[in-house]
């Protein structure tokens, strides 16, 4: 079921709010095989939906740390079911080693909890479950800068599940590239942010921190409460505290409306 917009878009009814539309698709969807992994396929939904509100025709989708390939198939279901739904364009993209975790010794990286080789990956095997999706194989310091200097849809919503501090550092670089290459705010979400070992000192937090301090003017922020937005099943998952927005400030659409508002009016009661 594809989303009929009124002629106003975001100026809509309020049953074609942004919210709204999110969660009428996301409970609809999620009990079918998008529904996996339910912080992908509403992340999917919310940004196809803002790109369409703003009249971008196609955006892109990124997990950054693949493993297995069980997460980036998840997310090409996600992609192709808000696809159907909302009529924006989604292209996928798994980035990857290949080969498991490369070696490290950096204390931040969290080594005493995993080893070279940990969560390796059969490209073949996945490419044969994927859609749409498209891998790019080798350290992510190596690939980012050429998908940066490609031609794909602007970003809208990145994974980051790259375990050591040092990859998802060098991950980030997603979000220091030209405006043009992403959104003018990109959901993010990080799974290594929560529970042992890691803190603000090691791990993605300490990249995230460090992202911030640089003179980019970028910056990432936890979205808190993002539960309150979230369908009843879906408030007391943990992913919702490990999604983050990067904002970036100088895109030259960053301050066009894009509809995301709860109201825009609150007149004076009788």
């Amino acid at each position: 079921m594809r989303v009929e917009r009124s002629a106003g878009g975001a100026e809509g009814g309020p049953g074609d709010g942004h919210w709204a539309v999110v969660a009428e698709q996301f409970g609809r969807l999620l009990d079918g095989p998008a529904g996996a992994r339910p912080n992908y396929l509403w992340s999917v939904l919310h940004a196809a939906d803002v790109a369409a509100r703003t009249g971008t025709d196609a955006i892109s989708v990124v997990e950054l740390g693949v493993a297995g390939g069980n997460g980036l198939v998840a997310l090409d279901r996600a992609a192709l079911a808000a696809s159907d739904a909302l009529g924006v364009e989604i292209a996928v993209f798994g980035f990857d080693t290949g080969t498991g975790l490369p070696a490290s010794d950096d204390v931040r990286d969290a080594p005493f909890l995993m080893e070279a080789g940990d969560f390796p990956m059969d490209p073949d095997r996945l490419r044969g479950r994927l859609e749409r999706a498209e891998l790019v194989l080798g350290p992510v310091a190596e690939t980012l800068p050429d998908f940066l200097a490609a031609e794909h849809p602007p970003v809208g919503f990145a994974s980051y599940d790259l375990d050591y501090y040092t990859s998802t550092r060098d991950a980030l670089g997603l979000l220091r590239g030209e405006p043009r290459s992403c959104l003018p705010r990109v959901l993010c979400y990080f799974d290594d942010t929560h529970g042992y070992p890691w803190g603000d000192h090691n791990g993605a937090r300490l990249a995230i921190a460090e992202f911030n301090e640089e003179e980019h003017g970028r910056k990432l922020d936890q979205i808190h409460g993002l539960k309150y937005l979230l369908p009843q099943a879906e408030r007391n998952q943990r992913w919702a505290e490990a999604t983050y927005l990067a904002h970036l400030f100088d895109h030259p659409r960053y301050n066009e409306p894009e509809g995301t508002g709860l109201v825009s009016r609150l007149d004076l009661g009788e």
